[in-house]
């Protein structure tokens, strides 16, 4: 019997159909009493090994994708995933149902399963840290349980995943739910795709577990690429992230001057928070 309070949402696209595979062999592996519905969300190329399929038809746009499939969700809560976010080690089923239950006595907008970027401060009395909204990074991608009708209404207001988190994050004026977050990492993956390449950790974990990925779909990063990432990284160390993304946003800002719409008051309030 499936839970009727929360569902899994594997969000995914043609472009990564080659992925889904070896993360639904993971999935199985890792997590083979999980109790809860897996919905996967694409675009036309349909994947064996989940509950459910949803094909919302080509679309270039990550958030519209997510709304059609949040409409054809009834549970009140849904726990999301990208399609390659691999599984690396055994998932703890008790662990997740108290969450859920957290997720639902604290009335959470959003209760994030990894702490990245970590939680500012205690929340109440329970062992959970809260991020505070309206800053870089209120609203991430990182897999975490989300009220339905918060991440509907979030989505539908955004396009691209980009965009979903860095101006999702500033289109939280007068929400009243917290954002929370755990202290650990508690959903094991290992990020194993990275700007349209393999990453080595995801590579290796498939080899260790026998695991067939197809290098013909796609590749590891050419040196070019490599020496760009780990400028970025360089980068990223050496300089706060809120600073990075506060020039990040102004840049954007500074080439809408003169458009009057949410989306440049958005960005231009992101210039100034964090």
């Amino acid at each position: 019997m499936k839970s009727l309070d929360c569902t899994i949402l594997v969000v995914s696209c043609d472009q990564y159909a080659d992925v889904l595979p070896p993360f639904v062999i993971l999935w199985r592996k890792f997590w083979p009493d999980c109790p809860f519905e897996t919905v996967l969300l694409t675009e036309t190329i349909d994947c064996e090994g989940f509950d459910r399929v949803v094909l919302a038809g080509k679309c270039n746009d990550w958030s519209p994708r997510v709304v059609k499939a949040l409409e054809k969700i009834s549970t009140p809560y849904v726990l999301m995933v990208l399609n390659d976010y691999f599984l690396n080690a055994p998932v703890d089923t008790a662990k997740m149902l108290e969450r859920l239950e957290q997720a639902k006595k604290f009335d959470a907008a959003n209760l994030r399963l990894n702490p990245n970027p970590p939680g500012r401060m205690p929340y109440q009395d329970s062992d959970l840290m809260e991020f505070p909204k309206n800053v870089a990074y209120s609203v991430t991608c990182q897999t975490g349980i989300w009220n339905r009708e918060f991440l509907l209404g979030l989505a539908k207001r955004n396009k691209s995943a980009w965009q979903f988190e860095r101006y999702g994050s500033f289109m939280l004026e007068g929400e009243k739910r917290p954002l929370l977050v755990t202290k650990q990492k508690e959903f094991p993956f290992v990020d194993s795709v990275h700007k349209g390449y393999w990453e080595k950790a995801g590579a290796e974990l498939c080899e260790r577990n026998n695991v067939p990925i197809d290098f013909a779909a796609r590749s590891f990063p050419p040196l070019a690429v490599r020496i760009k990432e780990a400028f970025k990284k360089l980068i990223f160390a050496i300089f706060p992230w809120t600073l990075i993304v506060r020039i990040q946003n102004f840049l954007d800002a500074t080439s809408r001057i003169g458009q009057e719409s949410e989306e440049y008051d958005i960005i231009r309030k992101s210039c100034q928070s964090y």
